[in-house]
């Protein structure tokens, strides 16, 4: 197995590693410039390693990444703040709501283009030849078929007569090589183009029926065995010629790859005039100087007032001289601070 795994495109442990070509949603989300729609926490299916938070499982709300989206506007005003290039449409199981979901997808299409790309995930549990048929005509590129029975196969079909990319995604549970491979050879049968096997993830939702079917996990993040059996898996498509494409992605690469991505996207769209940016951060500073010069320069739009305090760049604050708060927060509205510390130049 591990000559075969020398062949592999990419890093297994940072930023996954892949047999082929990447699916496009896949690319997008690598440089960051995909955001994510939670259209719904509703979904007709109740898989045991679901990783969706309390405040999202099971509840009908609407996200773009961090942000509760109130309306489709949210949506789009959300999606522009983070420069992004396309959106993956998820849940909870976006279909149980597919209205919804045709209307984000029209108004992502009419705000940014047809080269715009969106991907969403479903079971296909509730997926229609006529919902598929709605889904195309607004513009969706690509569908991701999570396996759970003989009705997400039955999707697979309904979605490949469809045009657009077909794949599948799964999480890689321990010990389920030989399911996962007939799952792949019967995809690739149908029409399926590609296949991602994500690492499997500890989660606030789902640590507690994992650790009850006895999972574990070293680092807090992902279950001991999950990446072994996808590459295992990966290694048994080589041997067999499988014609498909076949992605492994890492548990830790949201945060440490995807998301500080994001963040540095969208800390360039919406940076203030009085902050600067460090990676995937935004800092300014907080002066403490008397009424005096803080009021030449407001004036002079060195520094601008901001919730009742005087605020301009860390640079600046440091080349005056000035006595000032250092605060680092990620670039999100309203900015989430991290770290304050009192400076002294």
């Amino acid at each position: 197995m591990s000559e075969l795994l020398r062949s592999l495109k990419g890093d297994c442990d940072t930023l996954g590693c892949w047999i082929g070509d990447l699916p496009r949603g896949c690319e997008l989300c690598m440089e960051g410039a995909k955001s994510v729609i939670f259209v719904t926490g509703v979904c007709p299916e109740r898989c045991w390693y679901c990783p969706l938070s309390r405040s999202r499982k099971g509840r009908d709300v609407t996200y773009v990444n961090e942000v509760l989206a109130r309306d489709i506007k949210d949506v789009v005003t959300e999606v522009a703040a983070n420069l992004s290039r396309g959106a993956g449409i998820t849940g909870g199981d976006p279909i149980a709501r597919l209205d919804r979901a045709i209307e984000i997808i029209r108004a992502l299409k009419d705000a940014f283009g047809q080269d715009f790309h969106i991907h969403l995930y479903t079971t296909g549990y509730l997926l229609t030849e006529e919902g598929m048929r709605e889904l195309v005509r607004a513009g969706l590129d690509e569908i991701r078929i999570h396996i759970t029975g003989e009705h997400s196969y039955r999707a697979l079909a309904i979605a490949a007569k469809s045009g657009i990319d077909v794949g599948v995604e799964n999480p890689a549970i321990p010990g389920t090589e030989k399911e996962l491979l007939n799952a792949i050879r019967k995809a690739t049968e149908i029409g399926a183009g590609f296949v991602n096997l994500n690492e499997l993830e500890f989660s606030e939702g789902n640590e507690a029926s994992l650790i009850l079917r006895g999972y574990r996990t070293e680092n807090g993040v992902a279950a001991v065995g999950s990446r072994e059996t996808a590459l295992r898996v990966m290694a048994a498509v080589m041997e067999e010629g499988i014609d498909i494409s076949v992605h492994y992605c890492p548990a830790r690469y949201k945060d440490a790859v995807q998301y500080r991505r994001r963040l540095a996207r969208r800390a360039v769209a919406t940076r203030m005039p009085y902050e600067e940016i460090e990676g995937s951060l935004v800092k300014w500073a907080e002066i403490d100087a008397d009424e005096e010069i803080s009021k030449r320069l407001v004036v002079g739009g060195l520094a601008f007032i901001c919730g009742g305090r005087v605020v301009t760049s860390d640079t600046l604050a440091k080349r005056l001289g000035l006595r000032h708060t250092l605060v680092k927060a990620y670039p999100l509205s309203p900015r989430k601070i991290i770290e304050t510390r009192e400076e002294q130049s």
